[in-house]
């Protein structure tokens, strides 16, 4: 079950209603800052564009934005209909720096929808996904590879070190991913642009064991995080 906290003045938006018709269970309440808490982190704020451009006349847009940033990692903003479609006075290159200030300054995202009923579709998958994310690992790295050569690449590229350049370098080298897992330090290192101390870390990464009775278990995803372009073919 999908629990979102809603505050008060979103009622008259019709999206709570739309919520609840989809299965969520929604908590009604005066919010500190924003308008739906989907987790502990991650907060919406839900605009019409017209509202949101009279928050940049009337000077609260920072200040909300600054506020919930403080309050949660991650800040949404859910926009209704088109900001630059209105009749306001306002100069399309004030939106447009709002917007940019928005992403790239505050790291906020900003979708657009244009029903209550989209909206809480939007609301509900986000909760969904900030809740108990989506239910399966995702391989960041390329999900089909070419039997042979490119399976070889694909799996030497996982070791530790290794990105795409220089995983051809030591299939070049090695000629098999079997050659490559069974050299030594010196051996690595006579590969170009391998020195000490990446053949020493490639090397204990092949090698490394498990104590008796540790686990990973515990372990979060190695793709949690955004990867390492290195990582990433």
């Amino acid at each position: 079950m999908v629990k979102i906290y809603v505050d008060s003045r979103e009622m008259v938006s019709g999206i709570p209603s739309e919520l609840q018709a989809l299965g969520v269970e929604i908590e009604v309440g005066n919010l500190e800052t924003g308008d739906y808490v989907i987790s502990g982190t991650c907060v919406i704020e839900r605009k019409t564009a017209t509202d949101f451009i009279s928050s940049l006349l009337d000077g609260r847009f920072t200040n909300q934005a600054a506020k919930m940033n403080f309050n949660f990692k991650r800040v949404i903003y859910l926009v209704e209909g088109d900001i630059f479609a209105t009749r306001s006075a306002i100069q399309e290159e004030a939106l447009i720096g709002a917007l940019s200030w928005l992403s790239v300054l505050m790291g906020c995202s900003v979708i657009h929808y244009r029903t209550p009923k989209k909206a809480a579709k939007i609301i509900r998958r986000m909760a969904m996904h900030a809740q108990s994310g989506l239910g399966y690992d995702v391989a960041f790295r390329r999900g089909k590879t070419k039997p042979g050569k490119g399976e070889a690449l694909f799996s030497i590229e996982g070791y530790a070190g290794v990105g795409p350049s220089t995983a051809k370098k030591l299939l070049n080298h090695f000629r098999s991913s079997f050659a490559f897992v069974n050299a030594s330090v010196e051996e690595l290192m006579a590969v170009k642009g391998i020195g000490a101390t990446k053949a020493q870390r490639i090397y204990d990464s092949i090698r490394y064991e498990l104590a008796e009775g540790e686990t990973v278990d515990d372990e979060e995803s190695l793709f949690a995080d955004t990867p390492h372009p290195e990582s990433v073919t």
